[in-house]
């Protein structure tokens, strides 16, 4: 029962969380409060009853773990401090796989293939994400392709570099000649098709956060919660207002801009935390991800 109390309280949450976050790329405190809450008391409420202390010391030791490495990707610029939270929370919750399952590996062990399960499911939320607002942006296809020209010298070098490596390695080849002639060629050949589909991607994703991922508004128009994605140096103003670190801004921080700028261009990105809810559901009824991919 302790364990269907402890899932039914993830999913509540970080479905809540993650539709706020959908509607209105913000997160309010109190769901991260609520599920990593939520868990410090059952685990502290089931230690005192049976007088078993390991359930309350992995769920904070996760729930820390959890919240540190959220925050190392918050200061990558990665991460809204929001995530960060719902994860750490997530850490405090469920410190180890539930009875049910399908993904059943002890501690700590659970926790590091939560953070490998939320990155898979992340990447691919955020592919569809970025695929659906890529279809909303007006002549996203024309800059795109303009992207892909302006890197294109990149891609040549790359291409030549990985043909010089297998002209010179089939050179010194010695021994079954052309059995090694063949390994190589289809060797080469795969590695041209992995460049070609990275380059891709990465002026997709290029061209997605230079066009649909952020836009100019007036300064009375910023809401709490808007992201600077301009680095505002000419004042004495905080990282956040540099437009350093991926942090909402609050009241205050809106009156700052407000007395020495006019408009100011503001970050839209991957509206991320859904994925929270959707890993949930993956380790319970999938479980290894690590499996399914290889």
């Amino acid at each position: 029962m302790l364990d269907y109390l402890v899932f039914s309280i993830a999913l509540i949450g970080t479905a809540l969380a993650g539709w706020q976050d959908f509607k209105t790329s913000g997160i309010e405190d109190k769901y991260a409060i609520f599920i990593g809450g939520s868990g410090i008391l059952i685990y502290l409420a089931n230690s005192i009853y049976t007088g078993v202390w390991t359930g309350l010391y992995h769920s904070i030791a996760v729930g820390i773990g959890f919240l540190a490495f959220g925050y190392i990707m918050y200061y990558a610029n990665q991460w809204g401090e929001a995530d960060v939270l719902i994860l750490g929370a997530l850490g405090f919750l469920i410190p180890a796989s539930l009875s049910f399952f399908a993904l059943q590996i002890s501690f700590p062990y659970y926790a590091l293939f939560f953070i490998a399960t939320v990155f898979i499911v992340g990447g691919a939320y955020s592919i569809l994400y970025s695929a659906g607002i890529a279809l909303q942006t007006k002549g996203f296809f024309g800059k795109f392709i303009h992207v892909l020209e302006q890197y294109s010298n990149i891609l040549l070098k790359l291409l030549v570099c990985l043909f010089i490596f297998s002209v010179l390695s089939i050179r010194y080849a010695q021994d079954h000649f052309f059995l090694f002639i063949d390994i190589m060629l289809r060797q080469l050949l795969l590695l041209h098709l992995l460049v070609i589909i990275g380059y891709v991607f990465i002026c997709f994703a290029k061209t997605i956060d230079r066009y649909s991922f952020r836009r100019q508004v007036n300064v009375s128009d910023l809401c709490e919660g808007d992201v600077l994605a301009e680095n505002l140096s000419g004042a004495d103003v905080s990282k956040k207002l540099k437009g350093k670190l991926f942090a909402g801004l609050n009241s205050d921080d809106i009156k700052s801009i407000c007395k020495i700028r006019k408009k100011v261009w503001i970050k839209e990105g991957v509206r991320f935390a859904p994925t929270f809810f959707f890993s949930l559901i993956f380790v319970w009824l999938i479980g290894n991800v690590f499996a399914i991919l290889l």
